[in-house]
């Protein structure tokens, strides 16, 4: 716990050093998850699947052309999670985990009353929540154009539910 909450104070004390703001280290962390879950592991896959000789390099162009309504969600400081189920499906799916766990954990707690073991679990993964709140937020109260679609929610949900299912097993043999 000392070390995580060392490293997050020191990347603030840069940040403010370097003349940012509390909401710049927060964006940061933000995308600092959102590159850890995403492109990291489909660079890694991508890595893998050349070695083995089943995957070939390939380019396909984008339209980067902003439309209205993404402008004004930028300009309200919103994410547009208008973008492949491919990005999307990991990042809800670690929320969805992260959810799970932190309920899992309070319910726990209070039942069974172990606060002192679990407390650490349970910080990791409200901070995740709330670092990551927009895209809870995208999720559940979002009603726009750039809210996160609901087939990303539930192929994440049962990515989530799959992933618990096998830990639980796991855990009882």
């Amino acid at each position: 716990m000392f070390i995580f909450l060392s490293s997050l104070a020191k990347h603030l004390y840069e940040v403010l050093l370097t003349g940012g703001s509390l909401q710049t280290w927060r964006n940061e962390q933000r995308i600092w998850m959102i590159k850890s879950v995403t492109s990291y592991l489909y660079g890694s896959l991508d890595a893998i699947m050349k070695k083995i000789g089943m995957r070939e390099a390939s380019f396909l162009l984008t339209n980067k052309v902003a439309d209205d309504e993404q402008v004004k969600l930028y300009q309200m400081g919103k994410f547009d999670f208008q973008t492949s189920n491919m990005f999307l499906v990991p990042m809800v799916a670690v929320i969805i985990l992260n959810m799970a766990s932190f309920v899992g954990g309070l319910v726990r707690v209070i039942i069974v009353g172990n606060g002192d073991k679990l407390f650490v679990q349970i910080f990791i993964s409200f901070y995740i929540l709330i670092i990551n709140f927009p895209i809870v937020e995208g999720m559940m109260m979002r009603k726009d154009k750039g809210r996160v679609r609901s087939s990303a929610t539930l192929l994440s949900a049962m990515f989530s539910a799959i992933y618990l299912f096998l830990g639980s097993i796991i855990l009882l043999y």
